[in-house]
């Protein structure tokens, strides 16, 4: 199994996106004036395993617009094809996508993938609602055209530390977990690697290592109590199997893939 880190671009969030108030100022702060970060990565992960190459996310256009909470930072020559081929990879040999969630930065780069693509079936539920469609319209966040993933329904008992799953591979190490929290439907991807540790590509279930261990709830997520929940699962799985987590954003997740470094229990 070879996993690769592929990064589209970069954003600018909030400090109140990365470190969230309490309360009613919860949100509220997404939209009012304040600090922004130093650019973050938007990451995309690649799986080559079993003479398949299956995609977590496809990473942010150059088109997208920027919303009062994110700057995004991306250039055409940053885009899913140019950050498969710096990895010797190649668009054309997709065999499956599956997407963590349905936001803009995790799946604008559908355009540029004919394999199938699948989400969470809460997700794809969510989706429809008419809220997300109303935050949609109003931060000019489309979905991409021709958005139409297959629901992926977690049957298959559970893994590690978690109570359901969903197996990705024949041989049972790659899976897809429920990670709710950030979206209601979020869920993330885990890589049993040959070295038998797990290798879990988190979407946004954080956006860093640290808010992981701080089991902080973020802005986003519409309710805190099943954020910090499923922190609180991760860890516990964490402490039992040997992790790599590697949120899509944290600046720091090539590297700790690349080193192989776990998460301390």
């Amino acid at each position: 199994m070879k996993i690769h880190a592929l990064t589209t671009g970069h954003v600018r969030v909030k400090h109140s996106f990365l470190f969230a108030s309490e309360g009613m100022r919860r949100q509220l702060d997404l939209f009012l004036p304040g600090p922004f970060s130093e650019p973050l990565p938007i990451h995309v992960w690649a799986i080559e395993h079993e003479s398949r190459l299956l995609l977590v996310d496809t990473g942010e256009t150059a088109s997208a617009r920027n919303v009062p909470f994110a700057r995004m930072e991306v250039e055409p020559a940053q885009e899913l094809p140019f950050a498969l081929a710096a990895a010797g990879l190649d668009a054309a040999d997709v065999t499956e996508v599956v997407l963590t969630h349905h936001h803009g930065d995790h799946v604008d780069g559908l355009v540029h993938v004919r394999a199938p693509v699948s989400i969470g079936e809460a997700e794809l539920g969510f989706i429809g609602q008419p809220f997300p469609k109303l935050m949609r319209r109003a931060l000019r966040q489309p979905l991409p055209d021709g958005f139409a993933p297959s629901p992926l329904a977690f049957g298959d008992g559970p893994f590690g530390a978690f109570a359901a799953s969903h197996r990705l591979s024949a041989d049972g190490r790659i899976v897809a977990v429920p990670t709710p929290g950030h979206t209601p439907g979020h869920l993330s991807v885990i890589c049993v690697d040959d070295q038998e540790r797990h290798v879990m590509l988190a979407g946004d279930v954080t956006d860093s290592l640290e808010q992981l261990k701080a089991l902080r709830a973020d802005a986003i997520g519409p309710d805190p109590a099943v954020h910090r929940a499923t922190l609180e699962v991760v860890l516990e799985h964490c402490r039992h199997h040997p992790t790599i987590f590697l949120p899509s954003h944290d600046p720091d997740s090539a590297a700790r893939l690349a080193a192989g470094e776990t998460v301390a229990a």
